[in-house]
C-alpha cells in the first residue's frame, strides 16, 4: 500500500531537481490530466461491465451522498471547536464585506464536469462493450495509476512557491489538516453507524474510512478505492467525494458565517488549492490563501497515504 506513497515521494524530489525546467513541469500537468481520464474511463468500464454494481446503483449512490455529508458535518464541527480554542484570539477574520458576498462566479471547475463525463462514458462502453474484462486482464489501470502518482509528485516538488509557503507556516497552522482528517474520520464513522443501523447497504467500516479519507480528491481517490476494493467502493469514494467538493464550492459562505472562516477550508480538504480557493478568497479573505494552500497540499499528499491504508485493513 506504501507503494503508490513511495511513488509520489519519487517525484516530488523529481520535481525540485527538475524545477528549473518549465516543459517538464508542463508535461507533468498534462500528463496527471490525461492519466485521470484514463483511469476514470476504465472505472467507469469496470461499473458497466459489473450487472452486480449497476442493479444496485442506486442504493451505492444514496450510500455515497450521505458518506460525503458525514465527512463534510465532522470537518465543520472540528473547524469550529479549532477556531474557538485554538484560532480566534489570533487568526484574522473575514471581513463582513466579503462574508456578506455571494459567490457570483462559482469557483467550481469544467473540468469537474469532464471527469463526470467521462466517467459516464466508461460506464456505456462497460455496458455495450467487452472493456471491462480487458481492464481486469491487463495491467493497464494499475500502470495508468502508477504514472499519475508519479505526475502529481513532479507538479508538487517543482512548483517551489508553494513548498517555501508551506516551510514558514506557523505550527499553529498545522492544527488545520489534522483538525480536517480527524472531522473527516470522526463524520464518516458517523454517518456509517447510522446506515448501519438504519438497515443501508452493507459496508466495513474500514472501507468507509477509506471513502473519507479522499479529502475531496474524488478522481484519485475513486481510482484507489477501484483498484484496491473494486468498482462498488471505488464508485462510492468517487461519489462521496464529489458530494463533499460541490458542498464546499456551494456553500462556503454559509460555512465561514456558521462554522468559522476554517469551515470552507477544513470542507474544501485537497480542493482548497484549486477549485475551492475562489470562494475561499472571497468569503473568508485572501488573508487565508497561505492557509487555504498549506491545507491543499497536505490533504494531497495524505490521500495516496491513508486511502489504501484503510483499504487495506479490509484484507
Amino acid at each position: 500500500m506504501f507503494g503508490i506513497f513511495a511513488v509520489m515521494c519519487l517525484g516530488i524530489a523529481a520535481g525540485w531537481v527538475s524545477r528549473r525546467l518549465p516543459h517538464l513541469r508542463r508535461a507533468a500537468g498534462k500528463t496527471v490530466t490525461a492519466a485521470i481520464l484514463m483511469l476514470m474511463l476504465l472505472l467507469g468500464s469496470e461499473v458497466g461491465g459489473n450487472p452486480l454494481v449497476l442493479r444496485n446503483f442506486g442504493s451505492i449512490g444514496l450510500t455515497a451522498v450521505l458518506l460525503g455529508a458525514g465527512t463534510v458535518a465532522g470537518v465543520l464541527f472540528a473547524a469550529k471547536v479549532l477556531w474557538r480554542y485554538g484560532f480566534c484570539k489570533v487568526a484574522p477574520r473575514a471581513s463582513s464585506s466579503v462574508t456578506g458576498e455571494k459567490l457570483e462566479n462559482g469557483g467550481g471547475s469544467r473540468f469537474s464536469f469532464v471527469i463526470v463525463g467521462t466517467f459516464a462514458a466508461g460506464v456505456v462502453l462497460g455496458v455495450f462493450t467487452p472493456v471491462a474484462q480487458w481492464v481486469t486482464s491487463w495491467p493497464l489501470a494499475a500502470g495508468t495509476l502508477y504514472l499519475l502518482m508519479l505526475a502529481v509528485g513532479i507538479t508538487i516538488g517543482s512548483d517551489t512557491a508553494t513548498l517555501r509557503s508551506l516551510v514558514r507556516q506557523p505550527g499553529r497552522s498545522l492544527l488545520v489538516p489534522l483538525a480536517t482528517l480527524l472531522g473527516s474520520w470522526a463524520g464518516v464513522t458517523v454517518a456509517w453507524g447510522i446506515l448501519q443501523l438504519a438497515g443501508g447497504r452493507p459496508m466495513l467500516w474500514s472501507d468507509a474510512m477509506a471513502v473519507g479519507s479522499g479529502q475531496g480528491y474524488y478522481s484519485l481517490s475513486g481510482v484507489l478505492l477501484s483498484e484496491l476494493r473494486g468498482p462498488e467502493i471505488g464508485t462510492i469514494g468517487l461519489l462521496a467525494n464529489i458530494a463533499r467538493e460541490l458542498s464546499t464550492v456551494t456553500g462556503a459562505g454559509w460555512m465561514v458565517r456558521h462554522f468559522s472562516p476554517l469551515g470552507p477550508i477544513c470542507s474544501g480538504g485537497a480542493t482548497t488549492v484549486d477549485v475551492s480557493l475562489p470562494g475561499i478568497i472571497r468569503y473568508c479573505g485572501p488573508q487565508y490563501l497561505a492557509l487555504a494552500v498549506l491545507q491543499g497540499v497536505v490533504a494531497d499528499l495524505s490521500v495516496p497515504l491513508f486511502v489504501p491504508f484503510f483499504a487495506g485493513l479490509a484484507g
